[in-house]
């Protein structure tokens, strides 16, 4: 078998990093876009999360299919099952879409996790507050145990912001996330990328 040239591997990795580059650029600049003011108090998923969900579960789920029609011999059961697992591990993304929203107000956040369960979160019921830049979202914590998560892809997270660190006892929210919650607060939300 012949080896490929350095320059082709090299050309396909730096094509790689380019498109996922150019994606993630679309992914953050979708989140900061103008938002009607009736919607102005609402952490939603932009319209592009839903978009990137459906390409990634309709690529994967086409692969499984036409790994297994036409034959070869590297179609095996298990990788059609790895190929139907990434396609599966879209419908977060999908399902997140139509299930999960924040509702911001003065006294709280009333919001829908990722099953559709509705909650209720109130700023002065909050022992902790934390960034955590890995999972890039903000993690709330009430003294009963009641935990909601953020993400940073959500539209709306300056104003969250601003009506968090208003509203919530200083004691409860981490040292480092206070940076983080005023950058965001004046336009400036953590990157989807780094």
């Amino acid at each position: 078998m012949a080896e490929r040239a350095w320059w082709i591997t090299a050309l396909q990795w730096t094509a790689w990093f380019g498109v996922m580059s150019l994606v993630m650029g679309w992914l953050a600049r979708s989140r900061l876009r103008a938002r009607p003011a009736s919607g102005a108090r609402r952490l939603r998923y932009p319209p592009s999360t839903l978009i990137v969900g459906l390409v990634c579960f309709g690529f994967f789920a086409i692969v499984a299919v036409v790994s297994n029609l036409y034959p070869n011999e590297t179609a095996t059961w298990w990788t059609t099952a790895i190929f139907v697992g990434f396609a599966l591990m879209a419908v977060p993304m999908i399902s997140g879409f139509f299930l999960q929203h924040h509702d911001v107000s003065e006294e709280g956040l009333a919001y829908r996790n990722m099953v559709g369960v509705r909650k209720d979160l109130r700023w002065s019921d909050l022992k902790a507050v934390r960034y955590s830049p890995t999972k890039k979202s903000f993690r709330l914590e009430t003294r009963t145990g009641d935990t909601a998560g953020i993400s940073v892809m959500l539209t709306g997270l300056p104003e969250f912001a601003r009506v968090l660190l208003e509203h919530t006892p200083k004691e409860a929210i981490d040292a480092r996330t206070v940076n983080v919650l005023e950058a965001t607060a004046a336009g400036n939300p953590p990157s989807v990328w780094t």
